[in-house]
């Protein structure tokens, strides 16, 4: 399942693709406590103050904690005991990629509008809203666009209004949301992504990578509705080289059996920069990109575009693959 909504079922519940990840790079508590607290979020139950989920004071003994996650950390010989002091230990694959997304989740923290902060260092007040508005799909509600709190409401489905307030107060008071004055006739305030939470989608890319090829099972696939979320708050980031103009059809394809799949959007562009995302293949679109949600991360991340099929012209692959990847993760690669 993606995104339990039941108090009673944290056992049974499978974190947001992504979620999880950050949270325990930022976190010194194990990936069950965990687990359960971004399963709360998805639910009205009240959200945990972000200072208790902070990690010890003593970098150290984090360290000594998370590298003694039989995820992260194996032993070099199979047959020794990796409870044993004297055993070699190394990390596993999963091991090997966590520096990479702690780098890209250090590098998201560095782009605060307030000024750089240190990943363990009050570093909770920012990942907690973000995460808490992801698992809880508040996040993906205002990736199309303005919202008010009913439209969230509205949206998100499962929540009640009081509890998606919670959580857009806490986006707002990170910097991740901005509050649209009310316009004529209009009776609330609409809220908007900043390109802050744009930004976001950075590390949660890398972390749903690295959850999609070292599955632990307390984790989800990435689903259709994560993919959309991701694609139309990232896109308006891109600013291609050339002065660009059209329109191209996206399609991700998603695990047989997740909901949501084939994703497919069309984006929208005129003098390089992408006006719209919108939901839908254009079968009129001047090009085409298509190929899985490991073949996509790989292309955004590292410019791997060989595993995506193309057709038409073809300057709006490499202006939408190459913008992405610049406005994500220029800085990493």
């Amino acid at each position: 399942m993606q995104g339990g909504h039941d108090t009673g079922i944290e056992a049974e519940y499978r974190a947001r693709a992504g979620a999880l990840t950050l949270l325990y790079l930022n976190s010194g508590l194990d990936r069950d406590t965990l687990r359960t607290v971004l399963a709360q979020a998805t639910t009205d139950a009240p959200l945990v103050d972000p200072d208790d989920l902070t990690e010890p004071e003593d970098q150290m003994t984090r360290i000594v904690e998370v590298f003694a996650d039989r995820f992260l950390l194996e032993p070099v010989n199979p047959d020794d005991d990796p409870d044993d002091p004297e055993t070699l230990m190394q990390p596993t694959p999963a091991g090997r990629e966590v520096p990479f997304v702690g780098a890209v989740l250090q590098g998201w923290l560095d782009r605060c509008p307030a000024g750089p902060i240190e990943l363990g260092e009050g570093s909770g007040q920012v990942i907690w809203p973000l995460l808490s508005g992801w698992a809880s799909t508040v996040v993906h509600a205002v990736a199309a666009g303005p919202r008010t709190t009913v439209e969230i409401s509205e949206q998100v489905g499962v929540l009640d209004e009081e509890a998606v307030e919670t959580r857009i107060e806490l986006l707002e008071e990170a910097e991740l949301l901005h509050a649209l004055p009310a316009g004529d006739g209009e009776a609330e305030p609409r809220f908007q992504a900043t390109e802050w939470l744009r930004l976001a989608v950075a590390p949660l890319a890398v972390a749903a990578r690295m959850e999609l090829r070292h599955p632990l099972g307390d984790t989800a696939p990435i689903a259709g509705a994560d993919v959309e979320a991701a694609l139309r708050l990232a896109l308006p980031l891109v600013r291609t080289k050339s002065s660009l103009s059209g329109s191209c059809s996206l399609e991700v394809e998603l695990d047989e059996g997740v909901v949501g799949g084939p994703v497919r959007m069309t984006a929208r562009l005129g003098e390089g920069r992408v006006l719209a995302c919108e939901r839908g293949a254009d079968p009129e679109a001047d090009a085409s990109i298509a190929g899985s949600a490991a073949a996509w991360l790989d292309a955004v991340i590292e410019r791997k575009q060989g595993p995506l099929a193309s057709a038409g012209d073809w300057r709006f692959p490499r202006d939408l693959l190459g913008g992405l990847h610049r406005a994500l993760f220029g800085g990493h690669r």
